[in-house]
């Protein structure tokens, strides 16, 4: 399955430009995801083996779908491949689950539309909302299409999983506040 993941995001770039709103310069062609810094300063980025190597898990989430009034409800379960959030921020060097000094910090999970989500340091690493935010590489097995991906984000753990839900994930920006 990584290597289809993978020949997916190489065609997805390949295809098109890939920018990212907080770019301050053009990116490295295999590159999919930043942290940067309030600063703008690019801190970390990663390929898809970069982020695969952090350790992909797959979470499964289930939906009830009302058909019509009355008539029940369609029950579906989702498979996302990922990593979490919290692992990728964590892989910058660190503690931030440990360190006082992120204790003030939001994340901004940005994309390539300039639509933004934003997550809370207490949130990712400090309740059980943090297990399940997580960067999607893949959905029921499958790598993310062009409206989805290369990547995205998902806050399962949110009741409304709309309004964070960030497709095309390009950039996460750390903020101390």
């Amino acid at each position: 399955m990584h290597g289809r993941i993978a020949l997916a995001v190489a065609a997805l770039m390949a295809s098109s430009a890939w920018a990212c709103p907080v770019d301050g310069e053009p990116r490295a062609n295999d590159v999919l995801l930043t942290l940067q810094t309030a600063d703008g300063r690019t801190a970390m980025s990663w390929n898809a083996a970069q982020l695969r190597a952090l350790g992909v898990a797959t979470w499964t989430e289930r939906r009830s779908v009302e058909r019509n009034a009355g008539e029940g409800a369609d029950q579906t379960t989702i498979a996302y491949d990922g990593v979490r959030l919290r692992d990728v921020i964590g892989a910058t060097g660190g503690d931030p689950a440990r360190d006082r000094s992120w204790r003030g910090a939001v994340v901004e999970a940005i994309a390539s539309d300039g639509y933004r989500a934003v997550f809370s340091w207490g949130e990712l690493f400090n309740s059980t909302g943090g297990e399940r935010t997580i960067v999607v590489l893949a959905f029921n097995g499958q790598p993310l299409d062009a409206r989805e991906g290369p990547l995205a984000l998902r806050a399962l753990g949110d009741m409304r999983p709309g309004p964070r839900h960030v497709r095309n994930l390009c950039a996460l920006v750390v903020r101390t506040l």
